[in-house]
Protein backbone atom coordinates (compact mmCIF):
# COMPACT_ATOMS: atom_id res chain seq x y z
CA UNK A 1 0.00 0.00 0.00
CA UNK A 2 1.21 3.29 -0.33
CA UNK A 3 1.75 4.58 3.38
CA UNK A 4 3.62 1.80 3.63
CA UNK A 5 6.42 2.80 0.59
CA UNK A 6 7.69 5.68 2.19
CA UNK A 7 9.69 6.74 5.22
CA UNK A 8 7.53 9.91 4.94
CA UNK A 9 4.31 11.50 2.98
CA UNK A 10 4.77 11.68 -0.19
CA UNK A 11 3.48 15.65 -0.09
CA UNK A 12 4.86 16.21 -3.64
CA UNK A 13 2.16 13.92 -5.19
CA UNK A 14 -0.34 15.19 -3.24
CA UNK A 15 0.60 18.70 -4.18
CA UNK A 16 0.68 18.28 -7.39
CA UNK A 17 -2.66 16.00 -7.27
CA UNK A 18 -1.80 12.98 -8.81
CA UNK A 19 -1.93 10.67 -6.28
CA UNK A 20 -4.42 8.66 -8.15
CA UNK A 21 -2.01 7.74 -10.76
CA UNK A 22 0.39 6.56 -8.35
CA UNK A 23 -1.63 4.02 -7.99
CA UNK A 24 -0.25 2.16 -11.62
CA UNK A 25 3.25 1.64 -9.57
CA UNK A 26 1.25 -0.04 -6.81
CA UNK A 27 3.00 -3.83 -5.82
CA UNK A 28 5.65 -3.80 -8.47
CA UNK A 29 8.50 -5.56 -8.34
CA UNK A 30 11.24 -3.49 -10.12
CA UNK A 31 14.79 -5.30 -11.06
CA UNK A 32 17.66 -2.51 -12.04
CA UNK A 33 20.90 -4.53 -13.70
CA UNK A 34 23.59 -2.79 -12.86
CA UNK A 35 23.97 0.29 -10.16
CA UNK A 36 26.42 2.20 -12.04
CA UNK A 37 26.71 5.55 -13.74
CA UNK A 38 23.06 5.00 -15.73
CA UNK A 39 21.64 2.52 -13.21
CA UNK A 40 22.36 4.55 -10.67
CA UNK A 41 20.23 7.50 -11.86
CA UNK A 42 17.51 4.97 -12.88
CA UNK A 43 17.56 4.38 -9.17
CA UNK A 44 17.38 7.45 -8.08
CA UNK A 45 14.04 8.44 -10.45
CA UNK A 46 12.11 4.77 -9.64
CA UNK A 47 12.45 5.28 -5.74
CA UNK A 48 10.52 8.14 -5.93
CA UNK A 49 7.43 6.22 -7.24
CA UNK A 50 5.49 3.63 -5.44
CA UNK A 51 6.90 0.74 -6.46
CA UNK A 52 6.80 -1.69 -3.74
CA UNK A 53 9.99 -3.24 -4.22
CA UNK A 54 13.50 -2.45 -5.77
CA UNK A 55 15.78 -4.82 -6.95
CA UNK A 56 19.63 -4.04 -7.47
CA UNK A 57 21.96 -6.67 -8.96
CA UNK A 58 25.94 -5.12 -9.48
CA UNK A 59 28.77 -7.44 -8.07
CA UNK A 60 31.09 -4.44 -7.71
CA UNK A 61 32.46 -2.59 -5.45
CA UNK A 62 31.71 1.71 -4.91
CA UNK A 63 34.66 3.48 -5.63
CA UNK A 64 35.96 6.96 -5.53
CA UNK A 65 35.40 7.41 -9.52
CA UNK A 66 31.67 5.69 -9.11
CA UNK A 67 31.12 9.06 -7.36
CA UNK A 68 31.33 11.48 -9.95
CA UNK A 69 29.14 9.55 -11.88
CA UNK A 70 26.35 9.02 -9.13
CA UNK A 71 23.30 10.90 -7.89
CA UNK A 72 24.02 12.67 -4.60
CA UNK A 73 27.34 13.38 -2.93
CA UNK A 74 29.10 10.67 -1.20
CA UNK A 75 31.19 11.45 2.08
CA UNK A 76 34.59 11.05 1.79
CA UNK A 77 34.77 8.76 4.59
CA UNK A 78 32.61 6.44 3.04
CA UNK A 79 35.21 4.95 0.77
CA UNK A 80 36.46 1.82 1.87
CA UNK A 81 40.26 0.72 0.73
CA UNK A 82 39.45 -2.36 1.60
CA UNK A 83 37.02 -2.41 -1.23
CA UNK A 84 33.87 -4.07 1.21
CA UNK A 85 31.46 -1.08 -0.13
CA UNK A 86 29.62 -2.63 -2.82
CA UNK A 87 27.54 -0.69 -5.07
CA UNK A 88 24.46 -1.88 -4.23
CA UNK A 89 25.03 -1.81 -0.46
CA UNK A 90 25.70 1.63 -0.91
CA UNK A 91 22.88 2.38 -2.67
CA UNK A 92 20.59 0.57 -0.83
CA UNK A 93 21.59 2.07 2.09
CA UNK A 94 21.16 6.04 0.52
CA UNK A 95 18.12 4.78 -0.46
CA UNK A 96 16.64 3.35 2.49
CA UNK A 97 16.56 6.95 3.68
CA UNK A 98 14.07 7.29 1.65
CA UNK A 99 11.67 4.08 1.30
CA UNK A 100 11.01 0.74 1.66
CA UNK A 101 11.87 -2.11 -0.56
CA UNK A 102 15.00 -1.63 -1.75
CA UNK A 103 16.63 -4.85 -2.03
CA UNK A 104 20.63 -5.27 -2.47
CA UNK A 105 22.02 -8.43 -4.03
CA UNK A 106 25.76 -8.51 -4.67
CA UNK A 107 26.33 -10.73 -7.81
CA UNK A 108 26.55 -10.19 -11.89
CA UNK A 109 23.54 -11.83 -13.44
CA UNK A 110 24.47 -14.80 -15.52
CA UNK A 111 23.17 -18.17 -16.14
CA UNK A 112 23.26 -19.18 -12.39
CA UNK A 113 20.77 -16.47 -11.46
CA UNK A 114 19.32 -15.31 -14.41
CA UNK A 115 16.06 -17.12 -13.45
CA UNK A 116 15.53 -14.76 -10.41
CA UNK A 117 14.19 -12.61 -12.87
CA UNK A 118 10.86 -14.02 -13.26
CA UNK A 119 10.27 -12.78 -10.23
CA UNK A 120 9.95 -9.10 -11.19
CA UNK A 121 7.21 -7.04 -12.92
CA UNK A 122 9.67 -5.04 -15.31
CA UNK A 123 13.68 -5.31 -15.53
CA UNK A 124 15.65 -2.02 -16.32
CA UNK A 125 19.20 -3.40 -17.77
CA UNK A 126 22.65 -0.94 -17.27
CA UNK A 127 25.58 -2.72 -17.91
CA UNK A 128 28.51 -2.01 -20.14
CA UNK A 129 29.29 -5.38 -22.24
CA UNK A 130 26.92 -5.88 -25.06
CA UNK A 131 27.81 -10.05 -24.77
CA UNK A 132 26.03 -9.40 -20.96
CA UNK A 133 23.26 -7.45 -22.13
CA UNK A 134 22.46 -9.64 -25.10
CA UNK A 135 22.44 -12.84 -22.79
CA UNK A 136 19.90 -10.96 -20.50
CA UNK A 137 17.67 -9.36 -22.87
CA UNK A 138 17.09 -12.85 -24.80
CA UNK A 139 16.61 -14.63 -21.29
CA UNK A 140 14.06 -11.51 -20.57
CA UNK A 141 12.32 -12.85 -23.39
CA UNK A 142 12.02 -16.56 -22.63
CA UNK A 143 10.59 -15.48 -19.09
CA UNK A 144 8.06 -13.10 -20.71
CA UNK A 145 9.00 -9.88 -18.63
CA UNK A 146 9.37 -6.69 -20.28
CA UNK A 147 12.60 -4.47 -19.71
CA UNK A 148 14.68 -1.49 -21.10
CA UNK A 149 17.90 -1.98 -22.01
CA UNK A 150 20.40 1.27 -22.24
CA UNK A 151 23.34 2.06 -23.69
CA UNK A 152 25.76 4.76 -24.41
CA UNK A 153 28.45 5.29 -27.11
CA UNK A 154 30.99 7.86 -27.07
CA UNK A 155 34.16 8.67 -29.81
CA UNK A 156 36.87 11.67 -29.53
CA UNK A 157 37.12 13.75 -32.08
CA UNK A 158 40.48 16.06 -31.45
CA UNK A 159 39.79 17.47 -28.25
CA UNK A 160 35.67 16.93 -28.19
CA UNK A 161 33.62 14.28 -27.35
CA UNK A 162 30.74 12.62 -29.59
CA UNK A 163 28.03 10.84 -27.61
CA UNK A 164 25.38 9.10 -28.47
CA UNK A 165 22.83 7.06 -25.41
CA UNK A 166 20.11 4.75 -26.71
CA UNK A 167 17.32 3.41 -24.68
CA UNK A 168 15.43 -0.01 -26.08
CA UNK A 169 12.74 -1.37 -24.44
CA UNK A 170 11.10 -5.03 -25.16
CA UNK A 171 8.00 -6.72 -24.32
CA UNK A 172 6.93 -10.64 -24.88
CA UNK A 173 4.49 -8.75 -27.62
CA UNK A 174 6.96 -6.50 -29.54
CA UNK A 175 10.66 -7.77 -29.69
CA UNK A 176 11.84 -8.52 -33.41
CA UNK A 177 13.84 -5.12 -33.80
CA UNK A 178 15.88 -6.04 -30.47
CA UNK A 179 18.76 -7.79 -32.56
CA UNK A 180 18.74 -4.84 -34.80
CA UNK A 181 19.45 -2.14 -31.41
CA UNK A 182 21.53 -4.23 -29.06
CA UNK A 183 24.42 -5.68 -30.20
CA UNK A 184 26.38 -8.98 -29.16
CA UNK A 185 29.81 -8.08 -29.72
CA UNK A 186 32.41 -6.29 -27.82
CA UNK A 187 33.87 -2.92 -29.60
CA UNK A 188 37.17 -1.60 -28.14
CA UNK A 189 36.72 1.89 -29.55
CA UNK A 190 34.35 3.13 -27.16
CA UNK A 191 35.46 5.73 -25.13
CA UNK A 192 33.05 5.75 -22.19
CA UNK A 193 34.51 1.97 -21.09
CA UNK A 194 37.69 3.99 -19.90
CA UNK A 195 35.55 5.32 -17.04
CA UNK A 196 35.13 9.08 -18.54
CA UNK A 197 33.32 10.66 -15.92
CA UNK A 198 29.94 12.11 -17.52
CA UNK A 199 27.02 11.77 -15.07
CA UNK A 200 25.13 14.65 -17.70
CA UNK A 201 24.84 11.64 -20.06
CA UNK A 202 24.22 8.83 -17.77
CA UNK A 203 21.37 11.14 -16.06
CA UNK A 204 19.98 11.81 -19.29
CA UNK A 205 19.83 8.09 -20.70
CA UNK A 206 18.22 7.05 -17.11
CA UNK A 207 15.40 9.84 -17.59
CA UNK A 208 14.96 8.43 -21.27
CA UNK A 209 14.74 4.98 -19.72
CA UNK A 210 12.27 6.13 -16.92
CA UNK A 211 9.97 8.15 -19.18
CA UNK A 212 9.67 5.25 -21.26
CA UNK A 213 8.86 2.73 -18.44
CA UNK A 214 6.46 5.63 -16.88
CA UNK A 215 4.63 5.35 -20.13
CA UNK A 216 4.46 1.63 -20.82
CA UNK A 217 2.66 1.46 -17.05
CA UNK A 218 0.21 3.82 -18.45
CA UNK A 219 1.93 6.75 -16.31
CA UNK A 220 2.45 9.09 -19.52
CA UNK A 221 0.39 9.10 -22.08
CA UNK A 222 2.11 6.93 -24.91
CA UNK A 223 0.55 8.10 -28.86
CA UNK A 224 3.30 6.94 -30.42
CA UNK A 225 4.51 3.40 -28.84
CA UNK A 226 8.29 3.32 -29.72
CA UNK A 227 10.63 0.95 -28.90
CA UNK A 228 13.93 2.82 -29.05
CA UNK A 229 15.49 6.03 -28.81
CA UNK A 230 18.79 7.51 -30.13
CA UNK A 231 19.75 10.70 -28.86
CA UNK A 232 22.74 12.84 -30.50
CA UNK A 233 24.88 15.40 -28.32
CA UNK A 234 26.29 16.50 -31.47
CA UNK A 235 23.21 17.63 -33.28
CA UNK A 236 20.42 17.42 -30.28
CA UNK A 237 18.66 14.82 -32.40
CA UNK A 238 16.57 12.61 -30.89
CA UNK A 239 14.79 9.78 -32.55
CA UNK A 240 11.61 7.49 -31.91
CA UNK A 241 11.64 4.52 -33.81
CA UNK A 242 10.61 1.28 -33.70
CA UNK A 243 6.86 2.36 -33.04
CA UNK A 244 4.74 -0.29 -31.79
CA UNK A 245 0.40 -0.10 -32.89
CA UNK A 246 -0.28 -3.24 -30.65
Amino acid sequence: MMDEVFKYPDTNSSRAGIMALNTKFEGHKIAIVGVGGTGSYILDLVAKTHVAEIHLYDGDVFEVHNAFRAPGACPADKFDSDGNLSKVGYFTEIYSHLRNGVIPHHAYVNESNISELADYDFVFISVDSNKVRSFITKELLRLKIPFIDVGMGLKQVGDQLLGTIRVTAGTPNYFEHLPHRIGSEEFADNEYATNIQIADLNCLNAAFAVLRWKKMVGFYQDLKKEHNNLYFTSTGKLLNEDLADI
